[in-house]
């Protein structure tokens, strides 16, 4: 029983060390993208700020995460709790990115991805379907709460109308993630 322990352990360990390398190109991909765009003026001076210290905070995240991953601790728990940190902290990110870019106008939807196929990667329907709800909370939070502080820049009936749609394809991607949990037909 120790040695099938050992083994998920080291399963769901190497799983988020794969996950935060990839994090490290993700996180250096969206400050090329600040770069570039401030170096067009398409962002304000408060705007780069802002999402270079969100960037820079998500790095904290992951640095930290990978680190303790390599250490090889012997609790399989502390890799799962260190997953749902990371998670979370995509799903922040992605938000307070919607929220930024003018709420269900927002192309940073997209973003929500990255946690989705994050959770799907250790194979855990129950993680995929929380990494799914958190995900609609916190667009829709994110994009109502724009809607009502800068109101008057879209119809309630849009507003609603992306959140749905959005919502479901959140679940829709989640399912579409389970089919490969499945062992391959031969």
């Amino acid at each position: 029983m120790a040695k099938k322990q050992t083994a998920t352990s080291n399963s769901i360990r190497a799983t988020l060390l794969r996950i935060c390398r990839v994090h490290f190109v993700y996180i250096a991909v969206y400050l090329l993208a600040i770069i570039i765009f401030d170096s067009w003026n398409l962002l304000s001076q408060e705007a780069v700020i802002q999402r270079w210290t969100l960037a820079g905070a998500l790095l904290v995240v992951n640095t930290i995460i990978w680190y303790l991953c390599k250490l090889k601790l012997n609790n399989q728990n502390i890799y799962k709790i260190l997953l749902v940190c990371l998670i979370v902290a995509d799903i922040l990110f992605a938000a307070i990115n919607v929220y930024w870019q003018r709420g269900m106008a927002s192309k940073s939807v997209m973003l929500f991805t990255v946690p989705l196929i994050s959770a799907a990667l250790v194979r855990s329907r129950s993680l995929l379907l929380a990494t799914a709800s958190l995900s609609v909370a916190a667009y829709s939070i994110a994009s109502v709460r724009y809607f009502f502080d800068n109101y008057g820049q879209g119809l309630r009936v849009e507003l609603y109308g992306e959140v749905a749609f959005f919502s479901a394809m959140f679940f829709v991607l989640a399912w579409l993630l389970m089919i490969s949990f499945r062992s391959s037909p031969e």
